[in-house]
């Protein structure tokens, strides 16, 4: 016959088959929080939309390819992608105050000789089991809190033991208190306070990130207006030049030109046929950088048409701003000041917490337990002896009388105590606190270097901007100058006085000069896109809220 195992092994074999039943009621909510992908919010980008193609071309305002970077350009999605994670960061450093429950259960056999006849048998037999339940948590004010449950069942051969098997219960609340360091805000609470500031950090970092993303597609968005109208110029330039051509050909076929004016034509059509091909080859690069900034293709060329800007080249309103309410407004609006001044009070909170770590650690513990004691009295008859008396009588008792005699308070104890641990040296605590100073001091020179940064940036902004404007006015006198040359010497060849070089001078003095003054138009506008980002006001011009901003494509 196979021997069965012992009662106590049965139980604990009863015990884990079942916790493996009910593991798959127990993986159902909540209990899934343990197990799968904690859901959380993430960014997803769709393809973009563009509206269809009129004659192969589509026209684009600069709000629109400013909208269509917000959405698309990877860049400023992987930043919003870090400002969810950074949020996160503050939720695990929370996770130190979660309250944590343990379980446990030992069972265990031993089979030992006896080394005195007083340990109660020839050989002892002892059968162990053991369990305990406890709960933990930690509070911000430094306190915290154990409570533990244990049961202990212990089975013996021993014929001394009155109760076999006994059962040992024992509940104990533990409370400590940090006195000295931690006392009233631990460490913990310091660095969720600095991880707050790196969230709102991450947030003014996108708004960095946006607005220098915004600059680069208004940029390429008006070099784009350049090269198509660069290659205006230049195709139109090249038809005067053909003209020419045509002219000094026939006047060649009559006698009336030599065949170098001709020569000198041809070599003209040739040389504006090559700045024209430069210019479209000029628009395609341009384009395609800026097709790369405003969506998600994979290959720019993808893009299904041509871009055109639909905004017109106009003049910017005159700045009315002195350079001191600029750089007010810049000081309250831009992105790099906010994160300066984020770092200066994260270090500040992080020279708190090295100066609450300088202290001593001293704890106050106090507790409190009760105590309970069951189960199968077994009454022995030691009248002939100690060697294995007789047994007179089995009482029966169990897990029952323990609990009974636990929760009645009538077997307790209390527990006071101070512990204090006194670093002889503190060094480590010292050279922390030294270096949080310093890096304390640190952030205040970065903050004044972001000030000073933001008002040269400001003055070149208003400098290239007052420049743009005089080369703009200049240029404009210079086309009024070229056209009227031109016009006097397109004259003076029809009727046989000018030359054909003259002529051809003549002509690239006005494209020289209307590019020169597209180059100003161009160039002004920018200007004043530079100035919005000096000032902080890229974001308002385009009416632009950050939470918006940050929530875009977040699903």
């Amino acid at each position: 016959m196979t021997a069965r195992p012992p009662m106590d092994l049965r139980c604990l074999l009863a015990i884990l088959t079942m916790m493996l039943l009910l593991a798959p009621v127990f993986g159902q909510a909540p209990f899934s929080r343990y197990r799968i992908d904690q859901k959380r919010a993430a960014v997803s980008v769709d393809p973009a939309v563009l509206p269809p193609p009129i004659d192969g071309k589509i026209r684009l305002t600069e709000r629109q390819v400013v909208e269509m970077a917000l959405t698309h350009n990877f860049d400023i999605n992987l930043q919003r992608s870090a400002v969810l994670g950074q949020r996160w960061r503050i939720d695990q450093l929370r996770g130190f105050y979660d309250p944590q429950m343990t379980f446990s259960l030992d069972w265990d056999r031993e089979k030992t000789p006896a080394a005195s006849v007083l340990q109660g048998g020839p050989s002892l037999t002892n059968i162990l089991t053991t369990g305990t339940s406890g709960y933990a948590q930690t509070f911000s004010s430094g306190t915290s809190l154990e409570a533990t449950f244990g049961a202990v069942r212990n089975r013996t051969t021993s014929f001394f033991n009155s109760l076999v098997p006994a059962i040992n219960t024992q509940f104990e609340i533990l409370f400590r208190q940090n006195l000295l360091e931690g006392f009233g805000k631990v460490g913990q609470e310091y660095q969720i306070q600095i991880a707050r500031n790196d969230s709102q950090t991450s947030e003014q970092e996108f708004k960095r990130l946006a607005t220098d993303v915004i600059l680069q597609v208004q940029d390429r968005y008006w070099e784009l207006e350049y090269a198509l109208r660069d290659t205006d110029v230049k195709d139109k330039s090249l038809q005067l030049a053909k003209t020419v051509l045509v002219q000094n050909r026939a006047r060649y076929e009559v006698g009336t030109a030599a065949r170098l004016e001709v020569v000198q034509a041809e070599a003209e059509v040739a040389l504006r046929q090559e700045e024209l091909v430069r210019s479209k080859y000029s628009y395609r690069l341009i384009q395609d950088e800026l097709v790369q900034l405003i969506s998600n293709f994979d290959d720019p060329r993808l893009f299904p048409g041509d871009l055109v800007p639909a905004d017109p080249i106009s003049r910017p309103d005159t700045v009315r701003e002195s350079f001191d309410e600029l750089k007010e407004q810049a000081l309250k609006a831009r992105p790099e000041v906010e994160q300066a001044k984020l770092d200066l009070a994260s270090q500040k909170v992080s020279l708190n917490l090295t100066r609450n770590r300088l202290r001593p650690n001293l704890d106050l513990v106090a507790g409190y337990q009760q105590f309970g004691l069951g189960g199968t009295l077994v009454e022995r008859d030691f009248s002939q002896g100690f060697f294995n008396p007789p047994v007179v009588g089995i009482f029966q008792g169990g897990m029952r009388d323990s609990l009974d005699q636990m929760f009645s308070a009538d077997y307790y104890g209390y527990m006071l105590g101070l512990t204090l641990q006194l670093p002889i040296f503190n060094q480590e605590a010292r050279a922390e606190n030294a270096q949080a100073q310093i890096s304390m001091d640190q952030a205040k020179l970065r903050e004044e270097r972001v000030r000073q940064l933001i008002a040269v940036q400001l003055r070149e902004a208003l400098t290239r901007l007052e420049m743009n404007q005089a080369s703009l006015e200049a240029g404009e006198a210079a086309v009024r100058s070229a056209r009227e040359r031109l016009v006097a010497e397109q004259a003076r060849f029809e009727a046989g006085m000018a030359t054909t070089r003259q002529m051809i001078e003549a002509q690239r003095d006005l494209l020289v000069a209307e590019i020169t003054e597209l180059r100003a138009q161009i160039d002004l506008v920018k200007s004043q896109a530079l100035l919005d980002k000096a000032a902080g006001h890229t974001f308002d011009r385009f009416g632009i809220q950050l939470a918006d901003a940050l929530n875009r494509n977040v699903k």
